[in-house]
């Protein structure tokens, strides 16, 4: 193989160079993202509790042996069958890290001679991932690139995920998605979305609250709005992990990147100096070629 020449190498370094200042900004856009999402998570999780809270002083209102069906608000879903639904939250866009290939591979798997479950994949990069590793897709949605989109995703989420359980009735429904630990970490969880479990709800009805709806009905719309609190929740979580790979990749590109700029940057130093060598030796042996001809 032939060694590259010096424009070539200054060709390289450019084009390296300018890779940086690519990946820069990336890490910047995605430090950003994530920060932002992070902000929004504990608003959410504030209005989470809230409708649990409503939901647990209607539970009150109601003697314990009439409960109603865990899977109010759900159309669909009671009559239940052996398959599961599962609802992935992946990747909306490239350049994660391999967050995608983390998230499906935490998709709950039957044992042997079990179904499958259906998935719901959302996550436009995550979408084209999961038809490679045989995953039973029904359907699939885009997720949000702005940390704002997530309360209005949470809710097209939940009117994709009603649509699942009237073409067929599911006995529970599961969620895939990378939650946010300390720090900078995150990690792949599933948690179980439906049935509700109303032995969960918060404890803390003090009074008998006034109520101008019957209260199987008040609690089927709060448990509506309570489904679409989670899936924003999920939203956030996922979409902050995403960022968060996403800048860990960056930052190990830019660790990479630097080495080739040294590794560049040093052959055309290499080069130079043997250009100016063979320039001594040609004007050298120009010398002694004139002092013998004298």
């Amino acid at each position: 193989m032939s060694q590259a020449g010096p424009a070539e190498v200054q060709a390289r370094l450019a084009t390296v160079t300018g890779f940086g200042g690519l990946v820069n900004a990336m890490r910047g856009m995605a430090a950003a993202r994530a920060q932002q999402a992070r902000t929004l998570i504990a608003g959410v999780n504030t209005y989470a509790d809230t409708v649990a809270q409503a939901m647990a002083q209607v539970l009150s209102l109601l003697p314990a042996n009439q409960l109603p069906d865990a899977r109010a608000g759900l159309p669909g879903s009671a009559a239940a069958r052996a398959q599961g639904l599962c609802l992935v939250f992946g990747a909306e866009q490239g350049f994660n890290g391999g967050f995608s290939e983390q998230v499906l591979a935490a998709v709950p798997r039957p044992a042997q001679g079990a179904t499958d479950p259906r998935c719901l994949v959302l996550g436009s990069q995550t979408q084209r991932l999961a038809a490679t590793r045989g995953l039973p897709v029904e359907a699939g949605a885009p997720l949000v690139a702005h940390a704002e989109s997530a309360l209005a995703a949470g809710e097209r989420i939940h009117a994709l995920l009603l649509q699942a359980l009237h073409r067929q009735p599911a006995n529970a429904v599961d969620m895939v998605y990378a939650e946010l630990g300390p720090g900078q970490h995150f990690h792949v969880v599933c948690r179980r979305l439906l049935p509700l479990d109303w032995q969960a709800m918060p404890d803390t009805v003090r009074a008998t609250p006034v109520v101008h709806e019957r209260p199987e009905r008040l609690l089927q719309g709060l448990a509506g709005e309570y489904v679409a609190a989670r899936l924003a929740q999920a939203v956030l979580h996922s979409h902050a992990s995403e960022n968060l790979s996403r800048l860990q990749a960056m930052v190990a590109a830019q660790d990479n990147i630097g080495h080739m700029k040294e590794t560049l940057q040093a052959d055309e130093r290499r080069l130079r100096q043997e250009a100016i060598t063979a320039e001594v030796v040609e004007l050298a042996a120009g010398l002694r070629s004139l002092r013998a001809q004298a």
